[in-house]
């Protein structure tokens, strides 16, 4: 270090050692705060999934038959496939008509096909953020944007996505449908997340 500052060379390695923190440091905080929100995602998952328990819990005699909430004449089925002993996918098939003694697939089981804004609207679960639209929203668009459970991971509003509660050993189970949810729209449409306003 000379008498009135350091040198050329001197600022040239404090730079470079700075550079080689930041490319190390960079990366690695890029990375963990990926693995948090994929962490935050998966809980959120299983929130969702214990909301639709409690509402199956307490809509049994739906879960039981099938039967559409809104439609009491509707009912349905879902066909699970499961791989390693995990729900990978689900048909939703509607159009049954219920019978005691009906003849089910393998892997098929009486249920009920919800939304996450369903779940809300019973009480079960609790939006993320309120009163999001604060005078910027059509009254057309305040349903879909105005309070709104979202993704962790993306920002995007997932009000619209399905959760399965079928009804099977004299138990209530259910299935996040994350690989549709997970398909975004630019507008609100049944089964998918889409961005927010």
């Amino acid at each position: 270090m000379k008498k009135n500052g350091f040198t050329l060379v001197e600022l040239l390695v404090v730079i470079i050692i700075l550079g080689l923190l930041m490319a190390i440091a960079v990366p690695s905080a890029m990375s963990l705060a990926g693995k948090v929100k994929g962490k935050a995602y998966d809980t959120k998952i299983e929130l969702i999934e214990k909301a639709a328990q409690t509402f199956g819990q307490a809509n049994k005699g739906y879960v039981r038959q099938g039967t559409d909430l809104n439609n009491s004449n509707n009912h349905a089925t879902c066909k699970l496939n499961i791989q390693n002993k995990k729900v990978t996918n689900i048909s939703f098939n509607t159009g049954k008509t219920y019978s005691e003694n009906a003849t089910l697939g393998n892997e098929e089981y009486w249920c009920l096909r919800v939304t996450v804004q369903d779940l809300v609207n019973s009480n079960d679960l609790d939006y993320d953020e309120k009163n999001l639209c604060n005078g910027k929203c059509s009254e057309a668009q305040k349903a879909d944007y105005d309070n709104v459970v979202v993704n962790p991971k993306t920002s995007g509003v997932i009000n619209k996505c399905y959760v399965y509660i079928y009804y099977k050993y004299n138990r209530v189970y259910t299935w996040y449908d994350k690989e549709s949810c997970d398909k975004q729209s630019d507008t609100p449409k049944l089964g998918s997340e889409y961005r927010k306003l």
